[in-house]
C-alpha cells in the first residue's frame, strides 16, 4: 500500500510540471490552434492531379519513334511505364519499385530540361507568359514535402497574371507538379507552415522534421494531459470541501482553471489527434499495398502489356496528356488521362476494335481483387462513393472501395480508370481514420457533404481552444516574469 504522503508529493511534482512546461510550451499552443483557423481557411498550395492532367500538354502521336516495349528495354526493373509529353516531345517515364523514374525520349530529342524548355512547358501549361525562371533549385519553402523527392530539382516559373503564380517544374521529368498563389503563399506563413512547424531548414530533412514534431507533440500532450488531471482533482477537492465555488483559486489562476474545466478536452482531443498525425507507421498500418498482391492483381506482367500495345495506339486511343499501362486480371489496358479523353479513358488491349470505356467495370475489378487476396472469402463494392476513408485518404473522385474478407473485412481502394491498387484499409489503418483524420479535421460523415457547419463548428472549438491557452499564457509570462526578477 501506498504511504499517505504520496499522493501530495505527487501531485506537487506535477504541479510544478505542469508549470514549467507549460511556461516553455504555452506559445506553441497558442500558435498551433491560431495558425489552425488560418489552415482552416488556406490550405497549403497544391497542384491536384485532375488539374495537372488537365493542363498539360497532349502526347501528339506523329512524333512517336519508339514502342513501349523499346522503352521498356532501356530500362530493367521497371514496375509502372507512363507515356508523357515535354514541350512537344513525347517522353516516356519507367518507374522502378523506388526512387527517380527514368526518363526515356520517345522521339530521340535530348531529355534534359534546360530552364528555356520549362518555362515552355509552363506557359503552355498555364496559358500565359512568364516573367521569370529560377532554378534549378533543390528545396524551396512550397516544395519540401518528401513526395517531390523523385523530381527534384525544380525550376520556378513565375507567371505575369495578376495572381503571382508560380509553377514548379521537374528539371528530371519536365512536368508540372506545384503550383502556388501570391495570396496562398502569404496565408500560408501564418497557416500550414506555423501549424506543421514547416520551415524549410527543417523540413527539407524529413528524419529530422518528423523526429522534431512527434516529440514536441507528444510533450505537449502529456503537459496537457496532467494540467487536465489538476484541474479535475482540484475541482473535486473544492467540492469535497464543501464550497460551492467551481475553483478555489483567484485571478486569472480562476479563468485558467475554470476554463480549463471544459476546454482542456478539446486541447486534449487537438494534439493527441494531432500528435497522430505524425504516426507514420509508428502505431498504425500504412495501408501500403504489398507488391506480390499488386502483381496477382494485374494477373499479367508490364513486359506481357507493353508487347500487346500496337504502333498507332495514340491514334487510336484519342487525344491524352499521360498514357499508363498496366492489366487488371490478366487484361492489358492503356489508360489515357487528360486531354479529350475524358468520355472514354480505358483502352482493352485484348479487344483492339472495341470502344474505349469511362472506366474499368467494377466485376473485372472484383476478379483481380480475388487473384490478389484468394483466401479472402467475401469480396463486395462498397455503394458510396467518395465515402469517409476515400476522403480520409485524399484518394480522389475515381477511387472506388471493395470489403474484403469478414468478419472484421479490409477495405480496398483501387483507381477506376488506371487499375492501380491505392490503399488497403485494415482494421489499424481504419481505426487511425477515426482517431487522427476525424478527429483533428472534424471530416466525420455527417460533415463530409456539409462544410459550412463542419468549419463554423471548428472555428468556434479553435477560438475557445485559443481563449483558454491564453489564460496559461498569461500565468506563464507572470511566473516567468517573477522568476526572472528573482
Amino acid at each position: 500500500m501506498s504511504s499517505p504522503a504520496f499522493w501530495p508529493h505527487l501531485n506537487r511534482w506535477l504541479v510544478s510540471l505542469h508549470r514549467w512546461s507549460g511556461v516553455a510550451l504555452f506559445l506553441v499552443v497558442i500558435a498551433w490552434f491560431a495558425s489552425g483557423v488560418v489552415l482552416l481557411y488556406v490550405p497549403f498550395p497544391a497542384l491536384p492531379e485532375s488539374d495537372r492532367l488537365a493542363h498539360s500538354e497532349a502526347v501528339d502521336g506523329q512524333r512517336l519513334m519508339h514502342t513501349p516495349a523499346e522503352a521498356l528495354a532501356k530500362a530493367p526493373g521497371t514496375e509502372q511505364l507512363v507515356l508523357t509529353s515535354v514541350a512537344g516531345h513525347p517522353t516516356y517515364l519507367a518507374w522502378p519499385a523506388s526512387g527517380s523514374p527514368v526518363v526515356i525520349s520517345a522521339d530521340d530529342a535530348p531529355v534534359t530540361v534546360s530552364a528555356l524548355t520549362a518555362q515552355t512547358v509552363a506557359e503552355h501549361f498555364a496559358q500565359t507568359r512568364s516573367i521569370s525562371v529560377e532554378g534549378p533549385l533543390a528545396y524551396d519553402q512550397w516544395i519540401v514535402h518528401q513526395r517531390f523527392d523523385p523530381f527534384r530539382p525544380f525550376y520556378r516559373v513565375r507567371l505575369g497574371d495578376a495572381d503571382q503564380t508560380d509553377l514548379y517544374v521537374s528539371a528530371r521529368t519536365g512536368q508540372v507538379l506545384q503550383r502556388t498563389r501570391g495570396a496562398e503563399r502569404g496565408w500560408n506563413w501564418a497557416g500550414a507552415v506555423l501549424h506543421w512547424i514547416y520551415f524549410t531548414p527543417l523540413r527539407k530533412s524529413w528524419s529530422a522534421w518528423n523526429q522534431t514534431v512527434w516529440w514536441l507533440s507528444l510533450i505537449t500532450l502529456l503537459t496537457s494531459m496532467v494540467g487536465t488531471w489538476l484541474g479535475i482533482h482540484r475541482f473535486l477537492k473544492t467540492r469535497a470541501a464543501g464550497r460551492t465555488t467551481w475553483s478555489p483559486f483567484r485571478g486569472w489562476m480562476k479563468w485558467h482553471h475554470v476554463t480549463g474545466l471544459f476546454a482542456s478536452v478539446i486541447v486534449v482531443i487537438w494534439i493527441f489527434s494531432g500528435w497522430l498525425s505524425m504516426d507514420h507507421g509508428r502505431l498504425f498500418s500504412m495501408g501500403h499495398v504489398a507488391p506480390e498482391q499488386a502483381g496477382r492483381f494485374r494477373g499479367l506482367s508490364l513486359q506481357a502489356v507493353v508487347e500487346a500495345v500496337p504502333t498507332n495506339f495514340v491514334q487510336r486511343t484519342g487525344s491524352a496528356s499521360e498514357f499508363r499501362f498496366s492489366a487488371v486480371a490478366g487484361r492489358p489496358l492503356i489508360a489515357a488521362l487528360g486531354g479529350q479523353s475524358e468520355a472514354g479513358r480505358v483502352w482493352w488491349l485484348d479487344e483492339p476494335g472495341a470502344p474505349p470505356t469511362r472506366e474499368i467495370d467494377g466485376s473485372l475489378l472484383m476478379a483481380g481483387l480475388r487473384a490478389a487476396w484468394p483466401n479472402a472469402g467475401l469480396i463486395e463494392s462498397v455503394v458510396s462513393r467518395p465515402d469517409f476513408y476515400a476522403v480520409a485518404e485524399s484518394l480522389g473522385s475515381t477511387a472506388v472501395g471493395f470489403n474484403i474478407g469478414t468478419p472484421n473485412p479490409s477495405r480496398v481502394y483501387v483507381d477506376s480508370v488506371s487499375g492501380s491498387l491505392l490503399v488497403v484499409m485494415d482494421r489499424s489503418r481504419r481505426t487511425y481514420a477515426w482517431v487522427y483524420y476525424a478527429l483533428h479535421t472534424f471530416n466525420f460523415p455527417a460533415l463530409i457533404d456539409r462544410p459550412g457547419l463542419r468549419q463554423t463548428s471548428v472555428l468556434l472549438l479553435m477560438l475557445v481552444g485559443i481563449a483558454f491557452s491564453a489564460t496559461g499564457a498569461v500565468l506563464g509570462f507572470k511566473r516567468l516574469r517573477r522568476t526572472l526578477a528573482r
